[in-house]
């Protein structure tokens, strides 16, 4: 089997099974179409056109086609035609996701949509064509970075799954918006806070600071030392950031210092205990 390209398959797998989940979220409601699916996408979206939706169009499908065309490049297809096919491909799956939206009364099925969707796989396609040929060697990076266990050793598993499962809990329910006004109250607690109008508050604080603590002591039974502290703070800061995009989810001063926090106390004193220890093995060797 290869690997990286068994990797990437996975890797498009989910986010086909993320944007469906995004794209048809409510799931309750749904109904038979008061018209033909293909005339709902194709004539009755013209009066359904804002910015916000636009710009969230163009950005949800660049993974998908970096993905599809990642695949592609490694199973040795010529450039020319991985372009053309992840292209095909996030045009299929956009119409698809919209003619299931007919179904849907919480959702607007877009023509426009369709077609931003597509240019978005697209351009993900053509980023996908300068990273591809390091994408071996970055897996083998990561590879090298996390030790999964083995039948003897399940510690490693444990943490992988608390660090995944902390995950979750911050970005759940994973609907995804870029609302300009689900933006603005995503940093609406940290604005307060700058203002004056929201106190600082200690338990919040000391939640934040516990989970970075379980997040770095769980860490170090998967982790090599040399990469630690990067994927670490890598982990805490991809989640945050997707907070930011999804509905019902907030950003504080207390999420932000609790962890920071934490982390700097805890690789300061590391760092300290490798000085110390360093300097105990130089003193027989100086004696």
């Amino acid at each position: 089997m290869n690997k990286p390209i068994f990797h990437l398959s996975i890797l498009l797998l989910l986010y086909s099974l993320f944007l469906l989940y995004g794209a048809l979220y409510p799931f309750h409601g749904w109904c038979l179409p008061q018209a033909n699916v293909i005339k709902i996408v194709f004539i009755g979206w013209l009066e359904y056109i804002f910015l916000f939706d636009i710009v969230q169009n163009l950005l949800l499908f660049l993974p998908f086609g970096l993905f599809a065309s990642g695949y592609l490049l490694l199973k040795q297809t010529s450039k020319k035609r991985t372009l053309l096919l992840a292209t095909v491909a996030s045009f299929c799956m956009s119409f698809f996701i919209e003619s299931l939206q007919t179904y849907n009364p919480a959702r607007i099925p877009s023509l426009l949509d369709v077609a931003l969707n597509t240019i978005s796989g697209f351009f993900g396609a053509l980023i996908a064509v300068p990273i591809m040929p390091h994408y071996p060697k970055l897996e083998r990076m990561i590879k090298n970075s996390l030790y999964f266990g083995s039948k003897e050793n399940l510690w490693p598993l444990l943490g992988i799954t608390v660090w995944l499962s902390w995950g979750f809990y911050q970005l759940f329910p994973l609907t995804p918006t870029l609302h300009p006004t689900q933006l603005l109250d995503t940093f609406m607690p940290l604005y307060l806070f700058m203002k004056r109008e929201l106190p600082f508050i200690p338990m919040r604080f000391s939640h934040y600071a516990l989970q970075a603590l379980m997040l770095y002591f769980s860490g170090k039974l998967f982790i090599t030392p040399a990469r630690f502290m990067p994927l670490l703070t890598g982990f805490i800061s991809l989640i945050f950031i997707g907070k930011i995009a999804i509905v019902g989810r907030y950003i504080s001063i207390e999420m932000l210092l609790g962890p920071i926090t934490v982390i700097s106390i805890l690789a300061f004193a590391q760092r300290l205990y490798m000085a110390f220890s360093l300097n105990e093995i130089d003193e027989p060797v100086r004696s």
